[in-house]
């Protein structure tokens, strides 16, 4: 059981008591007051994204064509206002009209307006009318009429090739005011009820209480501020001691803790005083950044991020503009995106003085990169289902002309000419098929059975398959396994994916050179450095601890154009005569179903490499297998 503090000797709960029930009145007006508030704001936007929904919905069910040729009351004029008629009363509005971009009511439901009549209710709010005409839906504020009622608009574009011809409003009640106003009279004057009945009460103990308190509330001010150094003084023997000591061993622990918090937090933190110099700048910072806390804490901004073009302009916006950050995205560099969300606030002193600016900001890059890898996963996922029902349509009528080109040519063996030109046709027929074969593979879902291999073994069961071309060419295959490397593989897909990679080296490596085949197992701080010092650092595929294996298909040939290099494992994309740019696409995607990543560049020596970076098992495994 834990001990009792020496100050903890005497009892006030009846102090505790009357405080407490005072704090339930403060909490009863408050509650009231943010309960309104928050009530009306929402049932403001709930409504406002009503009126929004139906003006969109109104505004492409208007037959946009036709508004060119509204030139007054006549049978064009009758057709909108029944369909805007029929729109009010599926919708409940008080009125639905058409706005030319001038403002003027071409059209309403109530007839209310005279044709080209300017809009008094625009005029009232400008602001979501321009929106809209600008091809942005946005509402009005809430306005009185002379019935006293409370309404809103909502105002949506019309568009007609891709342009605004027009914009809808739609205007509706706000009945939802008049409960809400009698809600805030009953909950006033209970509150104002128990505030006179408890008044008396609470000033008996009042005077009692003040002086620790004040000095309570001083001491938590200072600390709010960061000077950690302040104490409270107190001698009571009662709850109130007692608490006394738990805030003296709290502001010690804060003090010592502090720092502890600021380095042990995820996101980055920055915070720059008024004259620009940075002040705070957190672990989290440091690693998102890549810039040592020593060299930042105590220098202006603008020497410490030039850099970062992106990052300076954001710091640069909160401190000279004073315009704060809510969410923010920039990207730090387009050769090697890192997209950064930033958010920003005031550092605020005593008496709401302004000290400087605190800037938060999370680094999002790997959010983003599987935002996009479940983009792509649903396109190719539809485009597999598209592939099957393309590859069974176009398969059978090519069985079916194989067929028959087959026949001619036995039919014509004695016109050898027709019978090279039938020849020429199965043969064309047979390139159609391939190509219809090859993009069911790409497009049909990659399923893998993983079991633990030796990647030596599964690269050696391939290699006899490369040397056959490369014996063709003069050019010599070489093997180099620098460690043992144990991982979970589907061998099959696996070698056809490494077959894809040696060949293309092969063909684009001239005769007397060789082809490079090479494997390493490294741990995730080595791996990082490798891909830093081979120039592949954009390649971050290591998000856990543990081994990771390396592969590296290394040629002599022309190397890769740099325009070429983004698009290697674009679909069809090819820069050969023959092929159909399939292969690379393919290996990709088996890459990337073993949990790892493919990555192409060039060579100082000349050629090119490609990298694969897969997730190893630690050598204890590699010894059960």
């Amino acid at each position: 059981m834990a001990s009792t503090s020496p100050f903890f000797r005497g009892s006030i709960l009846a102090e505790l008591v009357s405080r407490t029930l005072f704090v339930g009145i403060i909490i009863l007006f408050v509650y009231g007051g943010f309960a309104y508030y928050v009530s009306k704001r929402t049932f403001d936007h709930e409504m406002g994204d009503r009126l929004v929904a139906i003006a969109r919905l109104s505004a492409d069910q208007t037959k946009a064509e036709w508004l060119p040729f509204l030139s007054g009351k006549g049978d064009l004029y009758a057709k909108f206002s029944d369909f805007l008629i029929a729109k009010k009363k599926e919708s409940q509005a008080k009125n639905i009209f058409i706005l030319d971009p001038d403002g003027r009511v071409l059209v309403d439901a109530n007839g209310q307006y005279d044709f080209k009549e300017n809009d008094w209710l625009r005029d009232l709010d400008p602001e979501p009318f321009d929106l809209a005409k600008k091809g942005t839906p946005a509402v009005s504020i809430l306005f009185p009429e002379s019935d006293g009622d409370i309404y809103k608009v909502g105002y949506a574009p019309i568009f007609k090739n891709q342009k605004v011809v027009a914009v809808i409003g739609v205007e509706a009640s706000a009945g939802f005011l008049h409960d809400l106003d009698h809600f805030a009279k009953v909950l006033f004057t209970f509150g104002l009820t128990c505030l006179v009945l408890m008044g008396g009460l609470l000033y008996a103990f009042a005077r009692r209480f003040i002086k620790p308190i004040e000095e309570l509330a001083g001491v938590s001010q200072k600390i709010a501020e960061g000077d950690f150094s302040q104490r409270v003084h107190s001698t009571a023997n009662n709850e109130l001691g007692a608490m006394t000591h738990a805030f003296n061993e709290m502001a010690k622990r804060l003090q010592s803790h502090n720092e502890y918090i600021l380095e042990s937090m995820s996101n980055g933190l920055l915070v720059v005083d008024l004259k620009g110099h940075v002040i705070t700048f957190n672990k989290a910072a440091s690693t998102i950044l890549d810039l040592s806390q020593e060299e930042v804490v105590g220098r202006h901004y603008e020497d410490i991020f030039k850099s970062k073009p992106a990052f300076l302009e954001a710091i640069q916006t909160v401190n000279k503009s004073r315009q704060h950050l809510e969410n923010k995205e920039i990207n730090l560099s387009e050769e090697n995106p890192q997209f950064l969300r930033l958010r920003s606030a005031p550092l605020l002193g005593a008496d709401e003085q302004e000290l400087g600016t605190e800037v938060l900001f999370t680094d999002e890059t790997q959010l983003r990169k599987l935002q996009s890898q479940i983009k792509v996963s649903e396109k190719m996922a539809t485009i597999g289902e598209l592939a099957a029902g393309i590859a069974h349509e176009i398969r059978n009528p090519l069985g079916a002309m194989k067929g028959f080109a087959e026949i001619l040519q036995k039919k014509l063996s004695q016109n050898p000419e027709a019978k090279e030109m039938v020849g020429d046709i199965a043969s064309e027929i047979e390139i159609l098929n391939k190509i219809v074969t090859n993009f069911l593979v790409f497009a049909k879902p990659t399923s893998v059975d993983a079991l633990e291999t030796d990647l030596a073994e599964a690269i050696q069961g391939v290699l006899p398959l490369i040397e056959n071309e490369a014996q063709q060419k003069k050019i010599r295959l070489v093997f180099d396994q620098k460690k043992d490397v144990y991982l979970r593989l589907d061998v099959e897909q696996f070698r056809r994916a490494i077959l894809n990679l040696a060949l293309n080296a092969v063909q684009a490596s001239s005769p007397q050179n060789e082809v490079r085949i090479e494997i390493n197992n490294l741990s995730r701080p080595d791996l990082m450095v490798f891909l830093a010092e081979t120039g592949f650092s954009q390649v971050k595929p290591v998000e856990t601890e543990g081994n990771w294996a390396v592969i590296r298909v290394l040629d002599h040939g022309p190397g890769i154009l740099p325009e070429n290099l983004k698009k290697l494992f674009t679909p069809f994309f090819t820069t050969k005569t023959e092929g159909f740019g399939l292969g690379l696409s393919i290996t990709q995607k088996i890459v990337e179903a073993l949990g790892g990543s493919i990555a192409a560049g060039n060579r100082p020596e000349g050629g090119a490499v490609f990298l694969i970076v897969l997730p190893a098992l630690d050598k204890k495994k590699g010894d059960n297998l």
